[in-house]
């Protein structure tokens, strides 16, 4: 579950480069007085220099760099001793074939920007930029919710800043055209409807034409496996009641056709929001008296594929007014705010840069319409609430238990952000 968080990482090492252009551009135009904040760091953090050989280990570490997710690289960098046998010391990797576009690429960034300069960028990028999503490296404070293994500890230290530093101002050369154009994602290839409703886009437009085949196909979509399961769990007298879903509900098809597309919803009883899987259990514990299944649990995810796939087809349409509104309310802030060592929120992968490359695979808007999903990176079904813990781990966040109210309320304002979509479930992802 927790092998990729470094993704999320590297969008943060480098992602902030994005915005050394304009804060540069902008205070070179203003002749009107004294700077209000500093620009550059000119003392090195570390009287041993900066070894540039180091910073491109860093950099192209999977643990703790690895650029090229989000940035186009040049394929060389243009050392000063000007001996070939330096320079292919420094050469990428010749299997790093897929750059990403979140970041501006960075060859010629030796040139284009000082040692001072990047330095800050490192350690303060929100004295550049407030709204910088890029991670200060080497302080702790001001940050929210940190994944309990990264309390208190800086990304970089000093000296992998400075070595960091080093390896940037060796990149002197420009871009070949051939290496820019190739990392424009492709804008038309997904031009599905009805997977695309006023600027909304379904995880499934973002998927290779493989993968959404094999979301098509009935008999191989694997997802189908937690359906039919479900299907069996229906009809399967248990609990002290000895009773069966069927036992209330009859046919599915009839009586759960548009269920999934109206959860979370405001339950009275409890006076807060419920979702569907919390539904479930509510009417194994009332209605059958059986146990309620554990989140996560292969039999609850089973359910709640199975009672979602009965609105297949079906645009979102949650309700938000009235009592819902407060929770509403809190999932969206759940979703703009900052948190973990990296001090992302959700909507700067999900809403700033969504359709940019990560390596080869484009940032989603992350809809939730397809879930429960088959995660082909999990290999298995999954609910929204392990996707949100997934995400809080990526971003070095703690992550909340299954079923916490904020998750609740997240999902409300996820299902409010995918509008009309269609339920795919059980959708397949990446």
């Amino acid at each position: 579950m927790y092998g990729s968080y470094w993704t999320a990482f590297v969008i943060q090492v480098w992602i902030g480069l994005l915005v050394l252009s304009a804060p540069y551009a902008q205070g070179n135009q203003q002749d009107d007085g004294p700077q209000t904040r500093p620009e550059e760091i000119p003392t090195a953090l570390t009287d041993r220099p900066g070894n540039a050989e180091r910073g491109r280990r860093i950099i192209l570490d999977r643990e703790r760099g690895d650029c090229v997710v989000c940035h186009a690289l040049p394929q060389r960098a243009n050392l000063s001793s000007n001996k070939q046998a330096d320079v292919d010391r420094f050469a990428l990797l010749p299997e790093r074939r897929f750059h990403g576009t979140v970041g501006l690429p960075l060859d010629n960034i030796g040139k284009r920007y000082t040692a001072a300069e990047l330095r800050l960028q490192l350690l303060d990028p929100k004295a550049l930029n407030p709204h910088s999503i890029m991670p200060a490296y080497h302080t702790v404070a001001g940050l929210h919710s940190v994944l309990e293994a990264y309390r208190g500890k800086p990304i970089l230290t000093a000296q992998e800043i400075e070595d960091v530093v080093a390896y940037l101002l060796t990149l002197r050369n420009e871009a070949s055209q051939a290496t820019k154009a190739g990392q424009t994602p492709s804008s038309s290839r997904h031009e599905t409807s009805p997977y695309r409703v006023k600027g909304r886009r379904s995880g499934y437009t973002y998927l290779s034409e493989e993968h959404r085949q094999l979301q098509d196909d009935t008999f191989g979509n694997p997802g189908m496996l937690w359906v039919e399961r479900g299907r069996a769990l229906w009809d399967r007298t248990q609990g002290d009641n000895q009773q069966a879903c069927a036992s209330c509900h009859g046919d599915a098809a009839t009586s759960m056709r548009g269920v999934r597309v109206r959860y979370p919803q405001f339950d009275p009883r409890t006076e807060k929001l419920i979702n569907l899987e919390q539904r479930i259990n509510r009417c194994r514990t009332e209605q059958l008296r059986a146990e309620a299944y554990p989140y996560e649990s292969e039999a609850l995810l089973a359910l709640s594929a199975f009672v979602g796939s009965q609105s297949h087809g079906i645009p979102l349409s949650v309700d938000i007014e009235g009592p819902a509104a407060p929770f509403f309310e809190a999932g969206k802030a759940f979703f703009m705010r900052r948190r973990g060592q990296l001090d992302m929120a959700c909507s700067h992968c999900h809403d700033e840069y969504a359709g940019q490359r990560l390596r080869g695979e484009v940032v989603s808007q992350g809809q939730t319409n397809g879930f429960p999903v088959y995660r082909l990176s999990w290999q298995t079904l999954g609910s929204t609430h392990r996707m949100f813990a997934w995400c809080n781990t990526a971003i070095r966040a703690q992550p909340l238990a299954y079923g916490a109210n904020d998750y609740v309320n997240l999902e409300l304002y996820m299902a409010w952000r995918g509008r009309g979509l269609p339920v795919e479930t059980p959708g397949v992802r990446r």
